[in-house]
């Protein structure tokens, strides 16, 4: 995959978390429940969530790429 921003190869990687990752609009500061809007970027909480990433070493910007991320709501 190319870089967004600059154009160049970007290296294939993932992302991982000892808890499960998404993207939300809204800031939550104590429970981090996901809402039906929220976009979920890795897989279970139990099994090392894990999700496909991009990293551009040269902008140092990293892509999520969830559309076949089956965990989406």
């Amino acid at each position: 995959m190319n870089c967004p921003i600059c154009g160049k190869e970007m290296e294939v990687g993932y992302i991982q978390s000892a808890r499960r990752v998404f993207f939300t609009t809204k800031k939550k500061h104590v429970f981090f429940v996901v809402g039906k809007k929220d976009i979920i970027l890795t897989d279970d909480n139990f099994t090392c969530p894990t999700g496909p990433a991009y990293n551009c070493s040269y902008c140092k910007k990293i892509v999520i790429d969830y559309k076949n991320n089956e965990n989406y709501m």
